[in-house]
């Protein structure tokens, strides 16, 4: 999934959309500085950005990895089931 802002809650609406949107340009930047060995030729308030947000991503994956696990234990459950096992589960 994209990087987005989650730093103001639950916020909808276009706010919420242009806040997604500036997350995603900021992380793209970020690589292209990282790649290129610049990244902490920014400023103080900016690396701090950075830092945070490659915590919040980190923590973003993980999460979206155990659930794709359990996603696909799930799944491998399911398949060995019969039709009639299923049936009388209500799946």
């Amino acid at each position: 999934m994209p990087c987005r802002c989650d730093d103001y809650g639950d916020s909808h609406g276009e706010a919420k959309e242009l806040l997604d949107k500036v997350t995603r340009a900021a992380c793209d930047m970020r690589t292209i500085l990282r790649r290129h060995g610049l990244e902490y030729q920014l400023t103080l308030e900016t690396c701090n950005w950075i830092a945070k947000h490659d915590a919040e991503d980190e923590a973003r994956i993980a999460k979206e990895e155990a659930v794709g696990e359990r996603m696909a234990a799930r799944v491998g459950a399911l398949a060995k089931l019969t039709m009639d096992d299923r049936r009388v589960l209500g799946l």
